[in-house]
Parts: C-alpha cells; sequence; structure tokens
C-alpha cells in the first residue's frame, strides 16, 4: 500500500509543483496512518494562521514523524532532513522532489548551507519544519537539542511553533520492529514570535524552545 501511494505522489509531483498537490498529499498521509492503526487527535491548530510563515519545530520519535507533521500541520511546509534519508529507495525520491532540504551532521560548512536554503524559503512565504534534536529518541525522552535550527531562526525572525507527537513512543520505538496501534495526540504550541526571543542568544534561544516543547509532553 505504502509503494502504491508513493509512486502516485511521485507521479502527482512530477507533473505539477508539489504546493499545487498539497491538500491532496496531506489526506494520503492520513490515509496512510489510518491504515497502520495510527489515531491522530489534534490539539492547538487555532493556535496558527494556516497563510502565515513559520519555523515548525517538534519532538523527533519514529518513521512515522514525517507523515504526522505533513498531514496535520495546516500550512504548506518543507522539511529540513537528514541528507541520507534522501539516499533511500523511494523515500529518497519522494522528499527530493517534494522539495525537502537535506543537512548532514557531520559538515559543518554543508550544515551551514542547508540553513542557508532554509532561510531563503522562509523569506519566500513558505515554512519550514525542522526537527532540533537530530536524530529519533531512544527513550522517548527529550534529546539536546542542536543549534543550528535557531540561529536560522535569528536569521528570518519568523515565529517559531513549538509542537510536539505525544504517544508517538509508545506505537513505534526506533530499535524495535514492533507497532503497535494506538492514538497519537499533536500537540501545536503557542507560537514564539520574534519579539519575544529577539534579544535571545542562540544558546537561550534552544533552550528556551526546548522548554515550550517539553511543556507539551505530559510528565509521568
Amino acid at each position: 500500500m505504502f509503494l502504491l501511494i508513493a509512486i502516485l505522489v511521485i507521479i502527482l509531483i512530477s507533473i505539477r509543483d508539489a504546493s499545487r498537490h498539497d491538500s491532496f498529499i496531506k489526506r494520503l498521509c492520513r490515509f496512510w496512518l489510518r491504515i497502520m492503526g495510527i489515531r491522530v487527535r489534534v490539539e492547538g491548530r487555532e493556535h496558527i494562521d494556516p497563510h502565515g510563515t513559520y519555523l515548525f519545530m517538534s519532538n523527533h520519535v519514529n518513521i512515522f514523524d514525517s507523515f504526522v507533521l505533513n498531514a496535520y500541520i495546516p500550512n504548506y511546509v518543507r522539511g529540513v532532513e537528514l541528507d541520507k534519508h534522501f539516499r533511500w529507495p523511494i523515500w529518497g525520491t519522494i522528499i527530493r522532489k517534494y522539495g525537502n532540504i537535506p543537512i548532514t551532521h557531520h559538515n559543518t560548512k554543508a550544515a551551514i548551507e542547508s540553513l542557508n536554503i532554509a532561510r531563503k524559503t522562509l523569506l519566500t512565504g513558505t515554512s519550514i519544519v525542522i526537527l532540533p534534536e537530530g536524530h529519533r529518541t531512544r527513550d522517548g525522552k527529550l534529546r539536546t537539542f542542536m543549534k543550528g535550527p535557531f540561529h536560522l531562526a535569528l536569521n528570518t525572525q519568523v515565529p517559531i511553533v513549538p509542537m510536539a507527537m505525544v504517544g508517538a513512543f509508545q506505537i513505534k520505538q526506533v530499535n524495535s520492529l514492533i507497532l503497535r496501534p494506538g492514538i497519537l495526540t499533536f500537540r501545536i504550541g503557542q507560537p514564539v514570535p520574534y519579539t519575544e526571543y529577539k534579544h535571545l542568544a542562540v544558546d537561550e534561544l534552544r533552550d528556551l524552545i526546548r522548554q515550550r516543547i517539553q511543556e507539551l509532553i505530559p510528565q509521568k
């Protein structure tokens, strides 16, 4: 089923720009999640303008994150994604044609170039989604955040939207092949406008957004 959906998406975005098919592709992502037994509840969608430009940031849990984010962020977004994903069969073709931006963790100069592409994308009015942990969680807890996304925010002055996928770790863990169908709550927090963070250093902004995302995740 995924192969059929993937082929359809590749055909669509090969014919016309991905933005022309965005609403349909969002529906396909929701359909795929339902097939996998993942029911998504969205909270906080009223916090954002679907026509606004934002830098969306979320926790990083499992392989379904991309589907949840693309399906339930109402805005047209492009993602910053690890460069090795672009070499994966089928998936790499989709995200390359879709306009996602590859980034490496091992080459500072190349990473800066990727963030410059993301900056230009934001300045054209297209929102960006980025997962500042850089890697999926191994224990369900937030990992340390990288600094790059926060340099991007300060350079573009766009509002940052903290988000959290709650329950995703119970559904699928990175080192397990087991999929446990269940409910995933996707929480969209209040945007943090540039006026609120313009006086902060990169480290301070990183810590602030990490705290805002952590506040969206219930503590046991």
